[in-house]
């Protein structure tokens, strides 16, 4: 029989090397029979060997190291000089040739011996002999030339002047293989160019040259091939990645060296497929592919048919890193082929032993068929082995198909069962209808107008449908299973959608049924469940019906009949399209929860003991749920939620409390386009913690969730900042004082929130401060304005044109608020802090977005500052950013700004004296809208870089700096599922010592993060969801917990919420941690400090609505507590904040642009998260401030 594929770690420590950008190879070294591993260092020039020890493991650390000449993209292994001992070839890329190392018999080998390629820029290297002389030769692949080069081997270890073969203009060749394409037993080459977008085959003549290239279309960006006979014909047909476009292409070979396109595989957006290799992996006698991610950490394996066509990917989860290059071979000698993967940014290798026997973790999914649209999933042990199985609904392909489980979480290749042509099976589940102790399944066929039963015969296998009419027209849509007239015979209930009808069949205990009985409903039924809701034991009946927007409940009689139904209401447009119950508060009354497909969100109605209900209370979801289950995921014997989030690709859970609320949901992604639609809970590895399949219907196939310890999800802690406030900007810093970080929001009230963290990890209630202004507060900033040693906060006020001042006590509390007038309709935006005169003060700068200048106050000392000084940005309209540093090393700080209007930045070069030189402009693209920028040494030259986003352009663009303070033409990013690009930050997020980049994305509802490789380029980026409709405004870097990992904060607009995703350190983030700012509140900005002196980062957030900055004091542990709020005045629209001490008082203040009264406000800071007072500065009439803060006059 053919037998599963499975993988498994074998690393159990993760074989290190030091750098991350990897290539790798196979080969017995030190000829013991066992295969070993090779793999580059490319930054630091070197490889590394690690000799297997023949069972599939290695050790942890490399054997041998071996230096190389400059930076080794590939490897290839082969005998060069005849001495039975494998040798090493290396091509050198940036040194532009290729090195051989020549193996000794002990695994070491001699000082490298190299052949240069010209100007060619090598990558990629394959060993054959292409003049059948038996001596090996070399392919090389050359990025610089647009060449192929071939070195022809004498069999001494020297080799003749490289032969080219041209790749086409700009075709930037990539990866080589080598076959015999045309049977005339003649070795061919096929190429990869990723410049030009296809591939390339040279037909060789036998003596070492070839023929002129024939290109085929290959995708976007094809970086990786690999060859093999897909359909059994006796030809070699070739398989592609293509990076960019996010699949793998199949090119079926002729005879004659021809090729045809056959189909194209997705991997998933965000994959960034980047190696590729072909084994006959499940011993089918079939190839198959498996394909490396090097977007996420994921690997693709498509299993062959033998036909040319591939089944859907299953998807494997490396447990570290993102996977760069993959090969396959039998490390272990056990006839199964096995994969070593380079691990890319976590600068690991690791080893997959394959075979029938293996495990995995995370979503894993198993193949219903090409075009099998699956629709719903149900579980039950169909061969009596006590382990659990899977079935599944495929409307598309008219049958169901059983999966077996083996009882470690894994399951064997499908059984098919047909359900009739053109029967379009819509739901399933499993009941014993013949009382002979073997489950049986019944299934809702939409097409054909019946329910069918399939017996089980106990082995996991069935008989042939039997099938019950459920009425012409009927289109029955959900079957449900209950005994409804008290005779120990299992009924069944059927949702009739076509007819508006609920059909009961009566089970006789033999595996026969009545007559349909059937329910008019006044709507259409969509889904149907049962269950004891008035405790009179008996069952009753609960319908939802989809276009009505409600939930019907039919209460039973002894009999198996219904009477007396009552109708809960699920909102105007809802859309019900599920429903499921349990008792979610522990009282022994079963309560509803159903899935609102149109609202976006699941409504709980919580029951009495006489079948009525409370009104419904509703919890967010993302993007069309469409099926729900309840269970204890967590056992802690309260039921949580499981949701199919159809819209957006992943399931949702809600943790309950067991008092019948639940926590916001956390989500698990089921991959791109996806579309899960019916899922199911059980645990099918025998662990005793729940787990969940659910169906994939655009992926034909089904998916499962392994569940873990019992508190596997991050937990939300929500915090509000008032009845009616929002906050628009927050940031963090210690301000009482106790060695922990606080938070300040400020809100859309004029009032700022202080919240000051707690040693038990969380937060009391706020303390509000008011700005004097009943407006919006855009931005807050911490400081310490009067140098007493104690956090200070300033806020922007947009709408009343000021700035506001609380000196911060020390203790947490703040003195009153000094206002600063930024100008008559200037609009301060944004506030930002620093000592822009060198005069150990801290001094401040805004962004008035609607007079579109810079004002800066120097700080004269005790908290006060002098009369503002104006800088126009060039432009026309405003802008809302602001970034600072020394771009021509000078040690003065220089400022750059966004200029939305006409599509540029603004560099202005400080003098010293507080003042600035005439601005300097670079276009950021006609139309392209740039809205913000942020400072960073992204090529590692030790000189300041720009990125800029914009919104109608690039997402972001790199402005790599001069040593003159100039800044050169734009590297530009563009991606186009990223859009409304509204903030960003840079930081160290996978600590390799480069720069990384995160946006928010506003209309996206997510952050993307950008991963960079030092050299000024960025290949990868990252999606992470900050929930639906959060609308995810500024965005900050800081490590809040104290574990030496960045993480990052995110002021989502429409959330009313600060977000917090804590880093891994690899580059990748827990799911997001939400923090109220109060209902109506819209934070925009949000900066952070110690505003306690605890140590901690805490959080201030601009509440423009709410007229009022938060204050997030943290907890130490990356939690917060709930925010105290700051008043910013009536129409002060708080929108950007900036932290410093702004009187030198050692403590931090904030500073806050309040962008519709043209003010920048200072809070200064007591230290010890509080502050005690507010100082307003003018900008100017519309000037729509921004700010930010340095010191500019040394």
């Amino acid at each position: 029989p053919i037998c599963p594929f499975l993988l498994v770690s074998q690393t159990q420590d993760w074989i290190g090397v030091a750098d991350g950008k990897l290539a790798i190879a196979l080969g017995d070294f030190n000829n013991d029979n066992h295969l070993d591993i090779i793999v580059t260092e490319r930054d630091n020039n070197k490889m590394n060997i690690f000799l297997g020890n023949g069972d599939g493991s290695f050790p942890k650390n490399p054997t041998t190291s071996i230096t190389c000449s400059s930076l080794p993209y590939s490897i290839a292994v082969g005998d060069f000089n005849n001495d039975s001992w494998l040798d090493i070839a290396v091509a050198n890329h940036n040194h532009n040739n290729i090195g051989f190392f020549f193996g000794y018999d002990n695994g070491t080998f001699t000082i490298e011996k190299i052949y240069s390629t010209g100007a060619s820029r090598p990558l990629a290297l394959s060993v054959h002999d292409f003049n059948d002389d038996e001596q090996l030769d070399i392919a090389v692949a050359n990025d610089g030339t647009n060449n192929i080069g071939v070195l022809l081997g004498y069999g001494n270890g020297t080799f003749a002047n490289q032969l080219t073969f041209s790749t086409g203009f700009d075709s930037r060749p990539h990866a080589i293989v080598v076959a015999d394409f045309n049977s005339d037993n003649r070795l061919d080459i096929a190429v990869a160019n990723a410049g030009t977008n296809n591939i390339g085959v040279f037909l060789g003549n036998g003596n070492g040259t070839f023929s002129n290239q024939t290109t085929y279309p290959a995708g976007s960006n094809p970086v990786s091939l690999a060859v093999g006979d897909f359909n059994k014909d006796g030809r070699m047909d070739i398989v592609v990645s293509n990076s960019n476009g996010h699949n793998v292409r199949i090119l079926l070979g002729n005879d004659n060296g021809v090729f045809t396109s056959q189909a194209i595989y997705a991997t998933g957006f965000g994959s960034y497929p980047s190696s590729v290799a072909v084994r006959d992996f499940n011993k089918d006698d079939r190839l198959d592919i498996i394909v490396a991610h090097s977007g996420n950490n994921k690997l693709s394996f498509f299993v062959g048919h033998g036909d040319g066509t591939f089944e859907k990917q299953r998807l494997y989860s490396i447990a570290i890193g993102v996977s760069q290059m993959i090969v396959a071979d039998d490390l272990n000698n056990d006839t199964w082929t096995d994969i070593v993967i380079a691990v890319d940014n976590a600068s690991n290798i690791a080893v997959f032993l394959g075979g029938p026997d293996k495990n995995f973790t995370n979503l894993t999914t198993y193949s219903t068929g090409g075009s099998a649209y699956t629709m719903s999933v149900a579980v039950g042990d169909f061969n009596n082995d006590a382990r659990l199985d899977i079935v599944e609904a495929n409307y598309r392909r008219d049958d169901i198909g059983v999966f077996l489980g083996d009882g470690d979480g894994n399951f064997a290749m499908k059984i098919e069962y047909s359900t009739g042509s053109g029967s379009q099976p819509c739901f399933v589940t499993a009941g014993d209808f013949n009382n002979d102790t073997r489950l049986d399944i019944v299934v809702a066929n939409y097409g054909t107008n019946n329910i069918g039963i399939f017996f089980g015969k106990g082995d996991g296998n069935f008989f042939n449908q039997t099938v019950y009419s459920t009425g012409s027209g009927s289109k029955p849509y959900s079957v449900a299973i209950g005994d409804f007239n008290n005779d120990t015979r299992q009924d069944i209930v059927v949702a009739n959608y076509g007819t508006n009808s609920v059909g009961i069949f009566l089970g006789k205990g033999n595996g026969t049924f009545s007559n349909q009985t059937t329910y008019t409903i006044d709507g259409y039924p969509i889904f149907v469940t049962v269950g004891d809701l008035n405790k009179d034991d008996r069952l009753d009946i609960v319908i939802v019906n989809d276009y009505d927007d409600n939930v019907r409940i039919w209460f039973g009689n002894d009999d198996g009949t219904f009477s007396m139904k009552i109708t809960c209401r699920t909102g105007l447009g809802s859309r019900p399209y599920s429903v499921a119950v349990g008792d979610f508060n522990g009282d022994t009354q079963l309560d509803i929860v159903v899935a609102n497909y149109g609202t976006n969100n699941l409504g709980v109605f919580l029951g009495n003991d006489d079948g009525t209900f409370l009104n419904q209370t509703t919890y967010p979801t993302d993007r069309g749920p469409w099926s729900v289950v309840v269970g204890d995921l967590n056992n802690d014997t309260y039921l949580d939620l499981i949701v199919a989030n159809n819209g957006d690709n992943n399931i949702g859970v809600l943790l309950g409390y067991g008092d019948g609320t639940f926590l916001i949901q956390t989500t698990y992604s089921t991959g791109w386009d996806s579309q899960p639609h019916g899922v199911a809970i059980g645990d099918f590895n025998n662990d005793n913690r729940l787990d969940v399949t659910v169906a994939l219907y655009y992926y034909f196939s089904i998916g499962i969730f392994l569940g873990y310890y019992k508190s596997p999800f991050t937990v939300p802690v929500v915090y509000s900042s008032g009845l009616i406030p929002t906050p628009l900007a927050l940031a963090v810093a210690d301000f009482d004082n106790d060695n922990q970080s606080d938070i300040i929001a400020a809100n859309n009230d004029g009032n700022v929130a202080i919240y000051l963290n707690t040693a038990n990890g969380s937060f009391p209630s706020s303390t509000l401060y008011s700005t004097g202004y009943f407006t919006a507060l855009s931005s807050v900033a911490v400081g310490d304005f009067n140098n007493d040693s104690q956090f200070d906060v300033v806020v922007a006020n947009h709408d009343s044109d000021n700035i506001v001042f609380f000196l911060g006590l020390g203790n947490g509390s703040f003195g009153s608020a000094m206002s600063y007038t930024t100008g008559f309709k200037s609009g301060p935006c944004s506030v930002a802090v620093g000592d822009f005169n060198s005069d150990n003060r801290l001094d401040f700068v805004n962004v008035n977005n609607r007079d579109s200048t810079i004002a800066l106050f120097l700080h004269y000392g005790f908290g006060a500052f002098m009369n503002k000084e104006i800088y126009s940005t060039a432009s026309d309209k405003p802008s809302r950013s602001v970034g600072f540093g020394d771009f021509n090393r000078d040690t003065i700080v220089d400022i750059v700004v966004p200029n939305p209007s006409n599509s540029t930045i603004t560099v202005l070069l400080g003098n010293g004296k507080g003042a600035f030189l005439n601005p300097t402009i670079y276009s950021t693209g006609f139309g392209s809208v740039p809205i913000a920028v942020a400072v960073g040494d992204f090529n590692n030259d030790t000189r300041l870089d720009i990125v800029a986003a914009t919104k109608n352009g690039f997402n972001i663009g790199i402005f790599l700096g001069n040593i003159d303070g100039t800044f050169q033409k734009p590297i530009p990013y563009t991606d186009k599922d990223v859009f409304d690009v509204t903030g960003l930050d840079v930081g160290d997020f996978n600590n390799d010592a480069r720069l990384d980049i995160v946006i928010t994305s506003f209309s996206g509802y997510c952050i993307w993060v950008y991963f960079g490789n030092g050299d000024g380029i960025f290949l990868t980026s990252i999606k992470h969801s900050t929930g639906y409709y959060s609308w995810p405004w500024g965005v900050v870097v800081s490590d809040f917990n104290n574990d030496a990992r960045l993480d990052i904060a995110v002021a989502n607009k429409w959330n009313y919420s600060v977000g917090i995703f804590l880093g891994s350190g690899d580059g990748s983030f827990s799911n997001q941690s939400t923090y109220s700012t109060g209902e109506n509140s819209l934070p925009i900005g949000l900066t952070f400090g110690d505003f306690n002196n605890d140590n901690r980062m805490d959080i201030v957030v601009a509440n423009y609505n709410s007229e009022n900055i938060g204050v997030f004091l943290n907890n130490g542990d990356g939690t917060f507590m709930e925010q105290a709020t700051y008043m910013t005045g009536k129409q002060s629209g708080p929108y950007w904040v900036a932290v410093g001490d702004f009187n030198k008082d050692a403590q931090l203040d904030i500073a806050v642009v309040l962008s519709l009264s043209d003010n920048l406000a200072i809070y200064f800071g007591d230290g010890n998260g509080t502050f005690n007072h507010r100082t307003i500065f003018g900008t100017g009439p519309t000037t729509y401030p921004w700010v930010y803060a340095d010191s500019l006059n040394p």
